[in-house]
């Protein structure tokens, strides 16, 4: 376990030498099946686990419960059977029919259980490496990240149970309610604001007295499909046009500025890994057939990437 205390006072000891690196994970519900496999198949290539790779580790919704279990010590391999086994109980039954419905698609129980039951009563102060997790205060309409006590200043959130935390970046307006923590926390999925969360990590590392030419950031995505929808959605403008459409859009504009805006920032150290297709990939997708292809596109991207652009020497040289 780390000793936070000695963090604080002495500061982080990187991985390697004048190099502070990142893993960023975007958000996309069952997409996150991407990469979970992709990371899997980085895991049978590797010595040791995901996380003493990178000293920051964050994560945003489905990207923020694959990032708090890289950083628990679980194995990616497990993270991703976790989508496979258990997507049906997270959006198997819907609880409303119409649209102008005052319910959410779904409850959150089924993903509170599967959260409860794979970090148990894991703090994030247990986390083994530095962590943050975007969601947004929902009575403050407040961005929030909840991070590791790696700084003197942070000394709440290393106190909260792993599952809230995940249950709270994940509460995806329409697909899921709001993630009420503790009887009186009301958060929502931090994809709003942060879906991809690279310009987070990158300020945190600053924050920490890390140059920008000292970090290195390995962004993982969860597909980005093409997208062709017609322009009357927009033009009409009602809630009842746009559907899901509304969340999916505003997800994937933001992951793909942030991507921009870090690139500007640290340039070639940036190590986007991602996928463009014209199949629509819902977010709450359980689909064998859809997230066998979602399989399949991480391992392709894998091939394409790890010897080839360097993946593996700039980020998992023993």
């Amino acid at each position: 376990m780390i000793n936070w205390e000695d963090v604080k006072r002495n500061g982080w000891k990187t991985r390697k030498p004048k190099e502070f690196r990142i893993l960023s994970i975007d958000g996309g519900g069952m997409k996150g099946v991407f990469p979970a496999t992709y990371l899997a198949h980085i895991e049978r290539n590797v010595s040791k686990p995901i996380h003493e790779y990178f000293d920051l580790i964050a994560g945003t919704s489905t990207g923020g419960i694959i990032a708090l279990g890289l950083a628990s010590n679980i194995p990616a391999e497990k993270i991703l059977e976790l989508y496979l086994n258990k997507g049906k109980d997270i959006f198997g039954k819907k609880q409303r029919k119409h649209w102008f419905s005052w319910k959410s698609i779904y409850s959150n129980e089924g993903l509170t259980r599967v959260l409860q039951e794979t970090f148990k009563d894991k703090l994030l102060k247990e986390a083994q490496t530095l962590v943050c997790i975007p969601s947004i205060e929902h009575h403050k309409a407040q961005t929030k990240v909840y991070k590791t006590p790696h700084h003197p200043h942070f000394n709440n959130d290393g106190e909260i149970e792993m599952w809230k935390i995940g249950l709270a970046t994940s509460a995806a307006p329409i697909y899921l309610p709001a993630a009420v923590i503790d009887n009186h926390e009301c958060k929502i999925d931090g994809g709003l604001w942060a879906n991809n969360p690279v310009v987070v990590a990158i300020a945190e590392a600053v924050n920490l007295g890390y140059s920008l030419d000292q970090i290195k950031v390995l962004s993982i995505g969860t597909g980005t499909s093409l997208y062709e929808v017609d322009n009357s959605y927009a033009i009409k403008g009602g809630l009842l046009s746009w559907k899901k459409k509304l969340v999916d859009f505003t997800m994937q504009a933001q992951s793909k500025g942030a991507c921009h805006t870090a690139r500007y920032l640290i340039g070639e150290r940036l190590y986007r890994i991602d996928f463009e297709t014209s199949i629509k990939y819902e977010l709450d997708t359980i689909d064998s057939n859809m997230l066998k292809k979602l399989q399949h596109e991480a391992k392709q991207k894998f091939l394409d990437t790890f010897e080839k652009m360097g993946v593996r020497t700039q980020f998992f040289s023993e």
